[in-house]
């Protein structure tokens, strides 16, 4: 039996049960490395892949969708973990033979509850571009041999089950934050300049300097490490080309926005070595982000920094995330965010005069935190921010909140033993743990009352992605009718003009007048379409170019018996034909200059 080199792999980014604009306005990078991680193995097999983001593409059916498939990858964030343990176990109740393999922030530091809920065959801790294409040649050549455990065992950084146990192998180092240069952006399901990214995404670099108790980065990426500096350029000119493509969303200004990833961009002034190498970069940046509107997530201490944060700002970021959390100096205190609220005023103030837009980023159901310190925390942040965002303190695995905070279950009770967690509202807007100061419902009508004050950069861009969402949709439906509208009259004209072979074959003065006659008819058929044509896409211009060719050829059929008798209605035949062809060209050329960014 032969067995075929080349293998089928779906990657699956699940919906998101909401709480932040970036799950549907953007594409998170995990899978795009471990996409481009198996585009350059260089192993037995060809790894075919496909990035299903669900947000953007819509639900998968496991069923269908699957079908063919060799391997699924799942990864998912906390509030996404129900549905991607959903995907995983309909893919194999479905496809039995599938292999399937977890990980991503939530999955790694819990392996068994994902093994159980899921029925992964393997999952990967923390990151995994350096192992996943020798893990899925091994599962493709021993999924089930009894040989499989002894492979297994050594991978590092996985963990699977054997004799109903989770055995977890052991990571030696980290993997080099460029491993895979350029992450896998044309993999995308349905990424087209008909339906482009609403923004770029950019790493630069993975961990963070700082040791505050909420945050996963630390334990999921550990250290601080950064690209090299030739890689930052290369993904640069990435994103410029995929922008060139039309397929990053670019606005009339000619710009489009880039996120660059949550990790820390910018480090603060103490973490000298870090620093002073962002600027230096930051400096070799000019030239390669012209076109670009650059977002990045820092430190509010960046104020303090003028040097710096002049190179960003020159470099076209100009938009800042500012992780300021509460400006309760005793809650900053007890999640060891290195930062005072004084100071935080003063950095604020100085980012606002650059004329960055700074979006402060708000914890609110911190240890010393009242419904008073929490509604004047709303009037300061909106004075010094220009946009907001806000989420109550929820716990995330690998995280000391997750283990030191009481959970509750979906109806505000203590979580019983063998109880699992609500996932799904993990999403920052009500308490998901114990807390003697709020019910469940009752931090969610906080939430609600202190939200109501803010103004909300997540839903600015929710509006902003629904908007493009819309215009696509009614983009397509309105080519849709058009095209066919179009095709149906130029059918009508084909038929006609077939319908005179016949007559045509008699050459006569009277059949030239009734051509030149049908002729006209044909014209006036296609300036009819041709204004509503110059606001369609191009493969619509080209569908109809198709049908004119249809046309072209059945006149230049007729035009052989003519010309046996009538050499200049033959003529006549072919300059009407030249006259169309102009008018289609000219009608094309204008949709493409009135449409650019479609091209």
């Amino acid at each position: 039996m032969t067995i075929t080199r080349t293998k089928r792999v779906v990657m699956v980014q699940p919906a998101s049960a909401g709480g932040n604009f970036e799950y549907i306005a953007i594409p998170r990078q995990g899978v795009l490395f471990l996409s481009g991680a198996l585009e350059q193995w260089q192993g037995p097999y060809r790894y075919e892949r496909e990035i299903w983001f669900e947000d953007r593409c819509g639900l998968l059916d496991p069923n269908k969708d699957l079908e063919g498939v060799d391997i699924l990858l799942v990864t998912a964030l906390i509030n996404e973990a129900p549905r991607a343990y959903q995907i995983a176990r309909l893919a194999k109740q479905f496809h039995p033979e599938i292999i399937t393999i977890g990980g991503g922030p939530q999955m790694s530091p819990l392996p068994e509850e994902a093994i159980t809920m899921g029925r992964f065959d393997v999952i990967v801790n923390r990151e995994g571009e350096d192992i996943i294409g020798s893990l899925c040649d091994l599962m493709i050549d021993y999924g089930k041999s009894p040989l499989l455990d002894s492979y297994l065992e050594k991978v590092p950084g996985i963990s699977y089950m054997r004799d109903g146990h989770v055995i977890q192998t052991r990571r030696v180092g980290l993997v080099d934050p460029d491993f895979v240069e350029l992450p896998d952006f044309r993999s995308i399901k349905g990424l087209s300049p008909e339906y482009p990214m609403a923004g770029a995404v950019l790493e630069t670099v993975r961990g963070c300097t700082e040791k505050c108790t909420y945050c996963q980065v630390i334990q999921q990426f550990l250290g601080y490490r950064l690209i090299k500096r030739d890689t930052e350029i290369k993904r640069l000119q990435q994103l410029r080309e995929l922008a060139s493509d039309g397929l990053i969303h670019t606005s009339r200004n000619g710009k489009f926005n880039v996120f660059i990833s949550d990790d820390l961009h910018p480090p603060p002034l103490r973490a000298v070595k870090y620093r002073n190498e962002r600027l230096e970069r930051l400096k070799n940046w000019k030239g390669h982000t012209d076109d670009m509107y650059m977002i990045c997530q820092a430190r509010a201490e960046i104020g303090e920094d003028p040097e710096l944060a002049n190179a960003m700002f020159e470099a076209n970021i100009r938009m800042l995330y500012l992780g300021i959390e509460s400006n309760n100096a005793e809650s900053l205190k007890a999640v060891n965010k290195r930062q005072e609220p004084g100071q935080m005023e003063r950095c604020l103030k100085i980012l606002n005069d650059m004329d960055f837009s700074v979006v402060a980023m708000t914890i609110i159901g911190l240890p010393y935190d009242t419904e008073e310190t929490i509604m004047n925390l709303a009037d300061w942040v909106t004075e010094y921010s220009k946009y907001q965002t806000a989420n109550l303190l929820t716990p995330l695995p690998a995280t000391s909140n997750w283990t030191d905070l009481t959970p509750l279950n979906e109806n505000g009770e203590l979580l019983q033993e063998g109880e699992m967690r609500p996932y799904h509202l993990y999403t920052g807007r009500q308490l998901v743990h114990y807390d003697e100061r709020w019910t469940m419902q009752e931090s969610q009508e906080l939430f609600d009352r202190y939200s109501a004050r803010l103004t909300s950069i997540d839903s600015l861009y929710g509006r902003i992605f629904r908007m493009l969402r819309s215009y696509r949709l009614r983009l397509a439906a309105s080519s849709r009718d058009l095209g066919d509208s179009i095709n149906s009259r130029i059918g009508e004209a084909s038929d006609v003009i077939r319908s005179w072979s016949d007559p045509v074959a008699l050459a006569g003065k009277d059949i030239g007048d009734n051509l030149s006659q049908h002729l006209e008819e044909l014209a006036d058929t296609l300036r009819a379409v041709s204004q509503p044509l110059a606001n369609t896409r191009r493969e619509l211009a080209e569908t109809v170019s198709t049908r004119i060719n249809e046309i072209t050829e059945s006149l230049q059929h007729l035009s052989d018996p003519v010309a046996q008798g009538r050499a200049d209605l033959a003529a006549s035949v072919s300059a009407r034909i030249s006259e169309l062809t102009e008018m289609l060209n000219n009608v094309v050329a204008e949709s493409r200059q009135r449409n650019p960014a479609k091209e």
